[in-house]
């Protein structure tokens, strides 16, 4: 398409200049933007392209170009931003903005970095609200990431200079309490491999009975303990500290498990944990309690009731008589013990994962085939066609790419018999990736780049309810550079009555739009689209509406999920006796919350519409806090910038160097896990 090929060709020489402007390149963008201005939700064509087939034909009848029509929109908005015209101005912002837009949802349609075209959607994000163009390659060179300040292995778990040999009993009965299989399982396997002598003896609760049948485990309690959990998930006001506590009482007394437990196992929500803690006492029951969390402190937490969660956490940790403790703490990733620590002075260190449970070993008895692991991202599904769309087009490449159905289910050998995995990740921290470092397979991942446009999603250590970020009364968190610095591009939307009724007002405008559309489709597949699209727009309205009519003290509902009304602004009456700890200096730059966006925070763990890559304090903070996870520390991971690398990366990998790399890092690395497990068995119990 020579319109399209004349424009990429002048992109790119500008690109080699430094973006300088260009009237010459502004004419093209204009011409192209004014050929398809109109034309209806720009990714919709581009993805049934991608995802009917590579016999599908090209180009697209009205010969369009996503990825151009994106370069188109930034280049215009490079050339209008920096006009003193307020009305220019804001074009290029709108301009900026709907070029993020027309890359679908959660970027999905996002293959940028794959093609030719000079640009990133980071280059969009970054130049939204600013007056002056930076590309993210310029801004990288700017302002580089800051080196970590704490060093990372002073917030593992350090053992003490002598361990202690404590006689064990021969038999351990444990009361394992979370939802998360995998992360529940983890030290219930280090302690049945690692304590010599001692039979562990489990029972679950909270999971899912298909767990306990995929996993091939295990010894399940009563399922209305995790009941109780998803339903206080659901409706969180409804369930006071008062109203929780009293159902957990009722099922401790009545599950033979729970009363005969030695020690509580608890990986989440912990302020269940607490009040069953509160249960074995009522009943002078000495129960300790041996913590393993992967997910936010006040998970699950009663908001209204949080001075309860603070004084019983305190007590916890401190208690008042001497002797045995009361609880061991550790925490699966360095940025929740970093979390934990900025919320609370309590430092809850880091122990790795392993995943021993799975037994997994790596045999590459398909050595031309990778596996990709399944992923909740909207990505992972057109990833997958674009994949097809390359492999057709390079035959020469001899890799089969083995992409996980949403239902399939591999047996830990069949996923070990891979040459190589490639994972794409939604959070900082995923049992799935300990698994496959632990079995040594050869791990494909997005390069660090590609990781900012992923991890702040879902993930719930940066995208959580306000309330996942309280910090304790009376207690005076440490000391961050930036924590202040909050640049007004980077404000929450509005949320007023008046920008509620004109958001509800642009929804049902567009709705109406939408379902004509529908109605008009050539075939079925297309009217559900439409119609889909029309039905999440009039669920936002619910929202919208709410916002108009000034009932934000009230849980609203959207195509996204819940927004919770906000946290009780009670003045807090618990103020824990305790000396103040003493914070390390220099602290972080950032705290280990600021990379959550204002407006996220009122989600349930859900980001709706915009990512906060914009230029500043947040981004940087994502871009800092990255360096703690453990996917960028761990050695011998192989790192992809784009699709075509990924493919050609897994033609050439050196597997055997690779697990190599790895096996050396789970012998160290255990050491100190089994360390930590032991001890703290030992010196709960023995």
């Amino acid at each position: 398409m020579p319109e399209w090929a004349a424009f990429l060709e002048a992109t790119t020489e500008n690109r080699a200049k430094g973006f300088q402007t260009d009237d010459a390149l502004l004419g093209q963008a204009q011409w192209i933007l004014q050929q398809w201005q109109d034309k209806p939700y720009p990714p919709q064509d581009f993805f049934k392209y991608l995802c009917s087939g590579p016999e599908t034909p090209w180009p697209l009848a009205d010969r369009f170009c996503l990825w151009g029509f994106v370069a188109a929109l930034i280049v215009q908005s490079r050339h209008l931003m920096g006009s003193a015209e307020r009305e220019d101005q804001k074009s290029a912002d709108m301009d900026f903005g709907y070029a993020t837009t027309v890359l679908g949802k959660e970027g999905s349609m996002d293959f940028l970095d794959s093609s030719p075209w000079p640009f990133s959607i980071i280059d969009a994000f970054i130049n939204i609200n600013e007056t002056n163009f930076m590309s993210y390659e310029a801004y990288a060179i700017q302002q580089p990431v800051t080196p970590p300040s704490v060093p990372l292995k002073s917030l593992h778990w350090q053992p003490p200079v002598e361990l202690e040999k404590t006689q064990l009993p021969k038999k351990i009965r444990l009361a394992v309490v979370g939802s998360h299989a995998t992360l529940s399982l983890e030290p219930v396997e280090m302690l049945r491999r690692f304590l010599s002598g001692v039979q562990v003896a489990p029972v679950f609760y909270g999971l899912e009975a298909r767990w306990c049948q995929i996993l091939g485990m295990c010894d399940q309690g009563t399922e209305a303990l995790g009941k109780l959990f998803k339903d206080a998930e659901k409706d969180p006001y409804a369930y006071s500290w008062e109203i929780m506590s009293s159902q957990v009482d009722q099922i401790y007394q009545a599950d033979r498990g729970l009363r005969e437990a030695e020690l509580i196992l608890c990986t989440e929500p912990l302020a269940g944990c607490l009040m069953m803690l509160d249960s074995a006492r009522a009943r002078n029951r000495r129960l300790p309690l041996l913590g393993y969390l992967g997910v936010a402190l006040l998970n699950n937490c009663p908001p209204d009731d949080m001075d309860l969660f603070w004084e019983r956490l305190v007590a916890l940790l401190e208690p008042k008589r001497p002797g045995q403790p009361a609880a061991q703490m550790a925490v699966n990733n360095l940025i929740l013990s970093e979390q934990i620590y900025y919320q609370t002075g309590y430092r809850m260190p880091y122990v790795r994962a392993h995943g021993l449970y799975t037994n997994m070993g790596y045999a590459p008895t398909k050595p031309e085939e990778i596996l990709i692991w399944r992923a909740p991202l909207f990505s992972y599904v057109t990833t997958r066609c674009a994949m097809m769309h390359f492999s057709v087009a390079n035959p020469q490449l001899r890799m089969k790419f083995h992409f996980m159905e949403e239902d399939e289910h591999l047996s830990y050998s069949q996923v070990g018999s891979f040459k190589a995995v490639a994972l794409i990740p939604w959070d900082h921290a995923l049992m799935t990736f300990y698994e496959l470092y632990t079995a040594t397979i050869p791990l494909l991942m997005p390069g660090t780049e590609w990781m900012y446009r992923l991890l702040y999603q879902r993930g719930q250590l940066s995208v959580g309810e306000r309330i996942y970020q309280t910090t304790m009364p009376g207690y005076t968190v440490p000391v961050a550079r930036f924590a202040d610095q909050e640049p007004a591009s980077q404000a929450p939307g509005a949320s007023s009555p008046a920008g509620g009724l004109g958001s509800a007002k642009a929804a049902r405008g567009v709705a109406e739009d939408v379902l004509t559309r529908g109605l008009e489709a050539q075939d079925l597949d297309t009217a559900k689209q439409y119609l889909k699209a029309a039905l999440e727009l009039i669920q936002d309205m619910q929202y919208f509406l709410a916002v108009a009519e000034n009932r934000t003290d009230e849980d609203s509902y959207t195509s996204m999920g819940v927004i919770r009304r906000s946290a009780s602004s009670k003045t807090s009456a618990f103020v824990p006796q305790r000396a103040q700890p003493k914070h390390p200096e220099p602290w972080h730059p950032y705290t280990p919350f600021q990379m959550s966006p204002l407006d996220s925070n009122d989600w349930t763990r859900m980001r709706k519409g915009t990512w906060w890559l914009r230029r500043g304090v947040r981004f940087d903070a994502m871009r800092y806090w990255y360096q703690y996870s453990d996917f960028a520390r761990f050695p011998g991971i192989t790192y992809f910038s784009n699709l075509p690398d990924l493919m050609c990366m897994a033609e050439s990998l050196d597997i055997n160097d690779l697990s190599v790399q790895m096996r050396r890092y789970n012998e160290q690395s255990l050491v100190h896990s089994v360390t930590f497990w032991t001890y703290s068995v030992a010196t709960l119990l023995g």
